[in-house]
């Protein structure tokens, strides 16, 4: 088993958020850059988790987005966070 399928979604979350770990945060920045800077219709998140920076994807560019991730329990919880999206958003459990 991959650890990553072990450490629940709160406590990824939590200790990503940290001050001083700030990881969160940075995500959040870099996916919302991503996803508004490039002329397309479709994108894939490697390593989903919760959504990191699904709240900034435009539903009116985007006709398909992919979250993957080794967790099941993050992907069921990204279904259930977004699930405004259920159109466009596609999870896949995939262990890279």
């Amino acid at each position: 088993m991959n650890p990553w399928e072990e450490i629940s979604l709160s406590d990824y979350e939590n200790h990503m958020s940290l001050s001083y770990v700030n990881q969160l945060q940075a995500m959040n920045k870099m996916m919302k850059f991503q996803f508004e800077a490039y002329p397309v219709t479709s994108a894939i998140v490697f390593g989903v988790a919760g959504g990191n920076g699904l709240e900034h994807v435009n539903l009116k560019k985007y006709s398909k987005i992919y979250g993957i991730d080794i967790n099941n329990a993050y992907l069921d919880n990204v279904k259930k966070r977004y699930s405004f999206m259920e159109d466009i958003l596609e999870c896949k459990r995939i262990d890279l």
